[in-house]
Formats: structure tokens, C-alpha cells, sequence
């Protein structure tokens, strides 16, 4: 069943008041965390439940993408059989940041959920950010590591940049034009011509490029097909497969084959998930977290001995991690406490900082032990 799609005034979320963080019980729990995805049946179902109602839109942007997505049912089931891993890791950050699964489909959209994608113009990665954009959040970019190709650096980077537009324009549309055309000119269309609505079928608000109408049209498309893929003569994967995970390289290692022996992982499907090393892990200076398979770290006694880890013994082993972090542009506590393996509320209470309230950059952050 089609619905027309809803034409709504853009609703500007309000700054959050300041307030004081309550402790939390210490009898209260942690809510469970929910399950982790390993087959395509369970990341398809999980993705359309987090679909903003209606998903099936009317008008004849919609249902010509749709009817391009799915005019090939093969091809469109084979690309998505390709990219569950990938996928699953995805749906499931932007599950933990509370965004509409929706933004979920965007690397469909972009790069086609390969990695190594690189655009016309100089986007690149999966998230095909253009360079300044990807500094902008903290994604180093540079000789022998560009951090757009890393799974992991761009989509913290791509969902911290999600995070900061929804909670402006509230409305995932809205936001999905702004990440497609700039915060600035949808705000200037809006200024332009009222707040009168958000649509991406019926060119609101007027004054964008029709790239940016119909890359919404696109996404309403491809959450149509998830929701309801045997109205449209798909078959969606339900593949198992294993989850990938982000994870520190061991110390020492500066060769991803290196790595990949210490994680008793195949060295092309480590190179596969992680296309932003140039020449190895050994940049000074270059993010170690990588994505892996779950389950395949080796013990803790192999990742401290260099040469049980296929490490050459005299490759220099880098000091212990700090315990001290300094917030640069574009950096959340989210982000942060993911880095270091601790919490946001853990990290927020032992630096004394309200979670609702942005970082300032240049402040040193103590991390928990």
C-alpha cells in the first residue's frame, strides 16, 4: 500500500536546556544491549522496524527508483549479499545513536556499500565524503592513510555529522537533504521560501538541486523495497555471516598481513574491510582501529608478543596509551569513549560534563580506568 508522502513544516529541534546529570543507582542495571546481528533475516527486519512511517510513498520519483532498484532482482540481491558484514555494522551504530534507520541506506545510495568507493570530484569511502568534510569531523586524511576509505573513521564521522543535522532540521528527509547539499543551502532554502515543508517528491523546500529531491526519493525507494521486498518481486539475502567489529591493531604490528596473522583472519578480507592503509598500519600518527571478523582476536598473550603475532621482534612496540585524551574539531564523548573501551555516562562523570552539551575543543578529557 502507497501513501502519499507527508509534506510537514520543518520542526527546528530546540537547544537543549542545560541540566544536571543525576546519578544513576548503582542497584539499577544497564539495559541489555541488543542482539548482534549475524544473518540477513534478522539486519532486514531490524531495519525496516526502525523505518519512519509511511515507507511506501506515493509519486513518480519514488516508484521510478524503486522500479530501478528492483528492475534487476538478482543484481540488487547479490549486492546486498555482498555488503551484509559491512551492513550489519552500520545498522547497528546507527542503532546506538538513537538516528532513523533510514540514514542506514545512505551508503546504498553513495558508494554502493564498497568501501574503497571513490566519486567524480574527490568524494571517497563509503560514506563518499569530500576532504574538507571528513577533516571537519576528525577523519585524518593524508600521505599513506586516508580515513574516508575506513569504515570505521568515516562512519563515526557520517553519523556524529547525522547526529548534529537531525537534532537542527528533526526531520530525516530534512536531514538527508542537508547531508547531501550542505547544511547552509538548505537552510538558505528554507530562509528563501519559508519553512512551509520538507518533501522530496514535491521539491520542498523550493530552491535545491533536483540531485538532492530525488536523493530522497531514493532513500524513501530503497526502505520501500526492505519493508516490503515480495510486492516488488525481490528476494532480500538471509545469508548468515559473521559481524565485524572495530578493534585496536596489536601493538607493534605495522603490516595489515601482520595483522591479520595474529587474528588468524584471511589477509585479503582484512585488506577488503580496510582499504585506508596505503603502505601498512606504520603512519605515525594514523588511527589503529580496524575492522575484523568477531571472534577472531587471538589471546592476549599473542597480541603482547610481536613475534608470536608474525611481528618481526625489532619493529618498535609504541608506548602505552595514554590515559588523556584532547577533544579535537568534530570529536564527541560518544566517539571518545569508544576509542579508549570505556562508556559515555563513565567518561562524562569522571571529567564532571553534562552529555547533552557539546565538547569544547582543546580540553583534556581524563579517561577511566
Amino acid at each position: 500500500m502507497e501513501i502519499e508522502e507527508p509534506t510537514e513544516p520543518l520542526q527546528l529541534a530546540p537547544a537543549p536546556a542545560p541540566k544536571a546529570v543525576a546519578p544513576r543507582p548503582e542497584a539499577e542495571a544497564e539495559p541489555a544491549p541488543p542482539a548482534r546481528i549475524a544473518d540477513g533475516r534478522m539486519l532486514f527486519e531490524r531495519l525496516a522496524a526502525s523505518f519512519a512511517p509511511p515507507v511506501c510513498v506515493r509519486g513518480d520519483h519514488n516508484r521510478q527508483w524503486r522500479r530501478r532498484y528492483a528492475g534487476h532482482p538478482a543484481s540488487f540481491e547479490r549486492q546486498l549479499r555482498d555488503a551484509l558484514p559491512l551492513m550489519a555494522y552500520v545498522v547497528e551504530a546507527v542503532e546506538a545513536r538513537g538516528l532513523p534507520g533510514e540514514f542506514a541506506l545512505i551508503p546504498i545510495v553513495e558508494s554502493g556499500y564498497r568501501p574503497e568507493a571513490r566519486g567524480p570530484g574527490g568524494p571517497a569511502g563509503l560514506w563518499q565524503m569530500i576532504g574538507s568534510t571528513a577533516r571537519n569531523h576528525g577523519v585524518q586524511v593524508g600521505r599513506g592513510y586516508d580515513g574516508r576509505l575506513s569504515p570505521v573513521d568515516a562512519t563515526d564521522a557520517a553519523l556524529d555529522y547525522l547526529v548534529a543535522l537531525h537534532a537542527e532540521f528533526g526531520d530525516w528527509r530534512a536531514t538527508a537533504m542537508a547531508y547531501n547539499a550542505g547544511e547552509g543551502r538548505l537552510r538558505r532554502a528554507f530562509a528563501r521560501h519559508g519553512a512551509s515543508g520538507v518533501s522530496g517528491e514535491r521539491r520542498l523546500p523550493a530552491g535545491l538541486s533536483s540531485v538532492t529531491y530525488a536523493y530522497v526519493a531514493k532513500l524513501h525507494a530503497l526502505a520501500c523495497l526492505v519493508a516490503e521486498p515480495g510486492r516488488h518481486g525481490l528476494s532480500l539475502p538471509i545469508d548468515a555471516f559473521t559481524p565485524l567489529e572495530a578493534r585496536p591493531a596489536p601493538d607493534g604490528a605495522t603490516r595489515l598481513d601482520a595483522v591479520a596473522r595474529a587474528w588468524g583472519v584471511a589477509p585479503e578480507s582484512l585488506a577488503r574491510w580496510n582499504p585506508a592503509y596505503r603502505a601498512g598500519i606504520a603512519l605515525p600518527g594514523a588511527p589503529r582501529r580496524l575492522l575484523a571478523p568477531v571472534g577472531t582476536a587471538a589471546t592476549n598473550e599473542a597480541l603482547a608478543s610481536p613475534t608470536s603475532a608474525g611481528v618481526a621482534a625489532n619493529e618498535p612496540t609504541p608506548a602505552e596509551a595514554p590515559r588523556e585524551h584532547t577533544v579535537r574539531s568534530g570529536e564527541t564523548l560518544w566517539r571518545i569513549a569508544r576509542r579508549y573501551g570505556t562508556t559515555v555516562r563513565s567518561l562524562a562523570a569522571f571529567n564532571g560534563l553534562d552529555p547533552a552539551r557539546p565538547l569544547r575543543i582543546g580540553r583534556t578529557l581524563r579517561i577511566p580506568d
